[in-house]
């Protein structure tokens, strides 16, 4: 009798906590994201001249921060240059520029593929493909200096 209690009892925890681990791996995706949207901002600082639509200058800055997370499938996770060139496949990145002087803005959108990049498998008894996003976007604006 405890052994059948012992499985459906293990049964339930488990997926609570499977659930709770594929949740975070979302939570820590989306925040690989955004540092990485926030960190082509940044980038805008770092320029010599005032960046276009879509700046290879701030993409390549988006493409290192994301390929030096843990976003990246295990196949294309050999080395730095691998998960790097995977990123700039799979990862859309945009530069806007918004306004004019004195106050014009660079806005920089990242979104990733998550749907056909998960971190954790979905189980057949929880099927967390409803529940998850198809793509994970985020935005960082940076404003720049007047001329």
């Amino acid at each position: 009798m405890a052994a059948i209690e012992f499985a459906l009892i293990f049964l339930v925890l488990f997926l609570v906590v499977y659930g709770l681990a594929t949740f975070g791996a979302v939570l820590y995706t989306q925040q690989a994201v955004s540092r990485s949207a926030e960190d082509g901002a940044r980038a805008v600082a770092l320029l010599n001249s005032v960046p276009v639509a879509n700046d290879s200058r701030i993409q390549n800055v988006v493409y290192d921060s994301l390929a030096g997370s843990l976003v990246v499938p295990t196949a294309s996770n050999a080395d730095l240059s691998t998960r790097r060139s995977w990123v700039a496949g799979q990862v859309a990145v945009a530069v806007t520029p918004i306004g004019t002087n004195p106050n014009a803005s660079i806005v920089v959108t990242v979104t990733y593929p998550y749907s056909s990049n998960r971190l954790l498998p979905s189980l057949p008894l929880l099927d967390t493909s409803r529940w998850m996003p198809d793509q994970l976007k985020s935005r960082a604006t940076a404003a720049l200096q007047p001329t």
